[in-house]
């Protein structure tokens, strides 16, 4: 089973559901994190910042512990997507609060079977979230609040350590989501070594067809599929 046929599958159920109960919600593929020394599989961000990680069968979980550690920096929620035969081995790396979703085939096609749900984490580096914000994004945080005077040629470090002095967490986060939804130019933006694909939410859905009304006219009435969110990336609680 490829990565491709897991992230088809995730996309179909658990943000398919996501994404028609709040259509605002923006879904990230390859995320980039801690300025590109990590990425994150999906990112679905609507208020809340949660982290879906996938574990094909090709895949093996070397890097799990040192990616769940930046993980938890950064994501309210996060859910561990893995074929079946590395729950076991998962069980002993990822934290009590994470989600677990396994992954099979049956009749032929991926099936997802929640192990169970993610929880809240508490542990979230304020810090760590800034570094969600490209430079010209913190300098506007800061010019917003009437403290980017003194920054304007500084780095986007000493930016980031700015927010986090002044804004709660609550207050971060919501600007961080606000920032992020707005933002375009996901690919030629981005500062390597940090990579968004930005794959388009409708890419990666199979329509779904809603029945057909017959109309008086008798002309054909087009298709009708379920709603899909607009923008450049599109995303459990």
């Amino acid at each position: 089973m490829r990565e491709l046929d897991v992230r088809r599958a995730l996309y179909e159920s658990e943000i398919r559901r996501v994404v028609e109960k709040d259509p605002s919600t923006l879904v990230i593929d390859e995320l980039g994190l801690l300025q590109g020394k990590f990425r994150i599989d999906v990112a679905v961000i609507n208020g809340r910042f949660h982290g879906y990680e996938i574990k094909s069968a090709s895949d093996n979980l070397d890097r799990l512990a040192a990616q769940q550690s930046t993980y938890n920096q950064i994501f309210d929620r996060m859910t561990l997507v893995a074929d079946e035969r590395h729950v076991a081995q998962a069980l002993k790396i990822i934290p009590d609060w994470w989600g677990l979703i396994a992954v099979s085939m049956r009749d032929g096609q991926p099936f997802l079977n929640e192990i169970w749900p993610s929880r809240h984490n508490y542990s979230i580096e304020p810090i760590s979230l800034c570094q969600l914000l490209w430079r010209e994004e913190a300098l506007q945080m800061l010019a917003d609040m009437g403290l980017a005077s003194s920054v304007r040629t500084k780095s986007r470090k000493l930016m980031w350590q700015m927010l986090t002095a002044v804004l709660t967490l609550d207050e971060l986060r919501a600007a961080v989501s606000y920032k992020l939804k707005n933002r375009t130019g996901w690919r030629s933006g981005l500062p390597a070594p940090a990579r968004t694909t930005g794959t388009p939410f409708e890419l990666l859905l199979t329509p779904k067809p809603r029945r057909k009304r017959k109309i008086s006219t008798g002309k054909k009435r087009r298709k009708v599929y379920s709603a899909r969110p607009s923008g450049k990336s599109p995303a459990r609680r």
